[in-house]
């Protein structure tokens, strides 16, 4: 009979061919929303790339003055790690001003983008988690390693990574809103690793600012669950196998997204500004001409 390890082994190896197996299969044209009919633009919001991760349009959704965010302008998403020739070519397609890159140094090195050499858009990095407040990619890495997940709780974690977004990295996203603003109504991308926390943060304050309900923010913000699990769902599996369940459903919430995450940083917003409006300004740097300027370009 085969000892555990090898059994572990073994299954090592089947998941690896499966996995391998999956990359073969074709994939379906990339369909881009904008360049469909009006009407089945929503079903479409998440484009199918072969090697991009949670890459959606912002469009459609109901905002200020009863006008829409239009589509083919704001695009978020995971990393570009394993984008494929015929993605780069779908990005061309896309016509980007700027792909903006939130990730930490470590992040970058780890997995780097896959894009051309000379790319026709604005390659804009503003690393957020970076250097000594890289704690979350840094604590993932280091728990993945070692499997210790007793006393890890993942969403206190995530709770005070949030807080962090609307504190100590307010110059990084206020950086980010500049890029908006230099694009004119361009289309921009902006992405971290998995597209969820910090690229989620960023959709949240942009979509707030041209008047989308917090409700309909809230629903974008979920959206990322799904795909980013989907993504790592390789290495879900071998933790489960290596670890056990515990680390495993901790990890899988960890990589997932919830709600009380991002409502602490609007509550962190709220406490240390008193409004949204004041962070508008004070922190984002934006008068109201500057969001009149926004939402004229944005919206339709």
């Amino acid at each position: 009979m085969l000892k555990k390890k090898n059994l572990l082994w073994l299954a090592f190896a089947i998941l690896a061919l499966i996995f391998t197996l999956i990359q073969f299969v074709p994939s379906a044209p990339v369909l881009i929303p904008a360049e469909l009919p009006p009407e089945q633009r929503a079903a479409h919001r998440l484009l199918n790339f072969e090697g991009v991760d949670n890459f959606r349009d912002l469009g459609g959704y109901e905002a200020a003055g009863g006008r829409k965010v239009k589509w083919g302008t704001l695009y978020r998403s995971a990393n570009f790690a394993e984008t494929s020739r015929s993605d780069q070519q779908v990005l061309d397609r896309l016509n980007l001003y700027a792909l903006v890159d939130f990730r930490s140094a470590a992040e970058k090195a780890e997995e780097p983008n896959q894009l051309p050499e000379k790319p026709a858009y604005r390659l804009v990095e503003i690393p957020t988690m970076d250097g000594g407040n890289n704690s979350v990619h840094e604590e993932i890495i280091a728990r993945f390693e070692d499997g210790n997940f007793s006393e890890f709780d993942p969403d206190v974690f995530m709770i005070a990574a949030n807080r962090a977004f609307a504190t100590t990295f307010t110059p990084q996203f206020r950086e980010f809103i500049g890029v908006i603003r230099e694009a004119r109504g361009r289309p921009v991308v902006w992405h971290c690793s998995a597209g969820k926390d910090r690229t989620g943060f960023a959709a949240a304050i942009l979509l707030r600012i041209l008047g989308v309900p917090d409700d309909v923010i809230m629903a974008d913000y979920l959206l990322s669950r799904d795909s980013a699990l989907a993504a790592r769902q390789k290495e879900l599996t071998l933790l489960r196998l290596m670890e056990g369940d515990e680390a495993a459903d901790k990890l899988a919430i960890l990589l997932g997204v919830e709600a009380p995450w991002l409502e602490a940083a609007f509550e962190t917003i709220d406490q240390q500004y008193g409004n949204f409006d004041t962070y508008v300004r004070e922190a984002l740097g934006l008068d109201d001409t500057a969001i009149g300027q926004l939402r004229a370009q944005l919206l339709e």
